[in-house]
């Protein structure tokens, strides 16, 4: 967990689920605020094969995510904001017609368990993008990346 100069709390790793084709993995980042929603940026990275791509999976993804959040860190899963991120470190930036995008996920809780599908996912307009993050930091990917002991 890192404080970033905003005094948001930041948890960021690369995260390892079970997808149903197989072992996938993601880059996540977990921004807590000092007031406001918490925001979950996952980010598609072009080493996770794309038969085992996060779109189809963000339920289990997000849950994976939950169970990997540091002790102590109380967080409400109905309440976390959640988005994807895609670019030139991804493996299909391309399809997207953009060099980055970030997506808006909508996920239900039930209590225990998340539920969506590909209807709740909307590429955010730039304006869309500035309002939802705010005053999020983004680092780089490939130097966050590099600086949790990964490639791509």
């Amino acid at each position: 967990m890192i404080t970033d100069p905003t005094g948001a709390r930041q948890f960021q790793t690369i995260l390892f689920w079970q997808h149903p084709e197989g072992q996938a993995h993601c880059l996540a980042r977990v921004h807590f605020p000092p007031r406001g929603p918490v925001v979950a940026i996952v980010t598609e990275i072009r080493s996770n094969p794309r038969e085992l791509g996060m779109g189809l999976d963000f339920p289990r993804l997000a849950e994976a995510l939950l169970r990997r959040l540091p002790a102590g860190v109380s967080v409400q899963p109905a309440e976390i904001i959640w988005t994807s991120q895609f670019g030139e470190f991804s493996y299909w930036y391309e399809a997207l017609d953009a060099p980055e995008a970030i997506l808006r996920i909508t996920l239900d809780w039930d209590g225990q368990h998340y539920a969506g599908d590909l209807d709740g996912h909307h590429i955010l307009t730039p304006g869309e993008r500035d309002e939802l993050l705010g005053e999020i930091l983004l680092e780089p990917v490939p130097d966050v990346v590099a600086a949790l002991g990964w490639e791509f």
